[in-house]
């Protein structure tokens, strides 16, 4: 089965919202580079990226994710803001702060690439609140492994004549995983102090590797105008990768039920 992307054909910029900036945000920062670069050479009006993280970059960021010495005591969403406007001519914004962030405008898609399961769950009652359908693509990671769902909280209208071969929905991550909404301390492990510490504690490339599935994903929902496949899963030891198709019967599995709305928290 599919789900028809609805932001395909837009006729304004699509307002993207990055959240975390870190290990797996700071490689799809670039992702996103080459992503809007690519739409507006087709033609597409491309994406406007607003990024949030209150982190300032810190000597154990240098090396596994994209900083350098210079930007230590920085925050992340200035410095990698900066450098993209600079470089492209874009007009993207950085927000220093957790999201969501007040008054900030609402987004086609928010992208997280957060550490914590008390992150996403405070992200998911912000999306289910909005009446806005939303697509959220969520990125997490452990040490060697992870996965990217592409949910969406809301319903989007399919093509005629495609109903009986498309889904109007896709499960988000606290949807496919409602675990993550039971737990008290989250997954988050703490900031490292040094590299060779967060190289502990998560994989050297293990983030670039999450980067690359999520912008895939996104990439096929805009070049061709649906998708397929709604989660991959990455795993670096034994090194193979996955998905899970676009089919009810098998987020049944899940203990998901297609066909209802987003639960209200």
């Amino acid at each position: 089965m599919r789900h028809y992307f609805n932001l395909h054909g837009a006729q304004c910029p699509i307002k993207v919202h990055l959240v975390g900036c870190g290990g797996t945000g700071s490689h799809l920062a670039t992702r996103l580079v080459q992503l809007n670069t690519t739409l507006l050479a087709l033609g597409h009006p491309g994406i406007e990226v607003s990024m949030y993280d209150p982190d300032l970059v810190s000597e154990a960021n240098v090396g596994r994710q994209l900083f350098y010495n210079q930007d230590i005591g920085l925050p992340k969403v200035t410095v990698l803001v900066t450098r993209i406007n600079q470089c492209t001519g874009f007009r993207w914004e950085g927000v220093p702060v957790a999201y969501p962030a007040p008054h900030s405008r609402t987004p086609d898609i928010v992208i997280t690439a957060v550490d914590s399961a008390k992150a996403r769950i405070k992200i998911g009652k912000a999306l289910k609140k909005n009446r806005k359908q939303i697509y959220w693509l969520d990125c997490g990671n452990m040490k060697r492994s992870g996965q990217v769902v592409f949910g969406l909280c809301g319903l989007v209208k399919q093509p005629k004549g495609q109903q009986k071969k498309a889904v109007n929905r896709l499960p988000t991550v606290l949807d496919l995983y409602p675990e993550l909404a039971k737990s008290r301390t989250g997954d988050d492990q703490g900031p490292s102090c040094s590299l060779a510490e967060a190289i502990q504690q998560q994989d050297l490339y293990i983030n670039a590797f999450m980067a690359l599935e999520a912008s895939e994903m996104l990439w096929k929902a805009f070049r061709y105008g649906y998708l397929e496949y709604s989660v991959a899963y990455i795993n670096l030891e034994p090194r193979n990768t996955g998905i899970l198709p676009i089919d009810p019967k098998v987020w049944r599995r899940f203990g998901y039920q297609y066909g209802r709305r987003c639960k209200k928290s």
